[in-house]
């Protein structure tokens, strides 16, 4: 399965502290394995779109049958703010 992270979530995963950017970046590397992944949920009102809770950062993403696009990666304050901007 192929990874797609778009510009601005690579801008934002650089922006986390050193340590969270390490466990964030092992969640993202997850999603693409099919394996079982704790804290996935369904976002409504997006069409396969998913996030993913690791402490109190999210990681949304699309998925298709096969990519992965790792959309927004930042605090659950501002997560959900910055998806609604980028997918309306």
């Amino acid at each position: 399965m192929r990874l797609t992270i778009l510009g601005s979530a690579r801008k934002q995963l650089k922006g986390l502290p050193k340590f969270k950017q390490i466990i964030v970046s092992q969640k993202i590397r997850a999603l693409t394995t099919g394996k079982q992944i704790s804290n996935v949920e369904t976002l409504s009102g997006y069409r396969s779109v998913y996030r993913v809770r690791v402490g109190d950062y999210r990681i949304v993403y699309k998925r298709t049958i096969d990519e992965v696009c790792v959309v927004v990666i930042g605090h659950r304050k501002e997560a959900y703010k910055l998806l609604e901007r980028l997918l309306g």
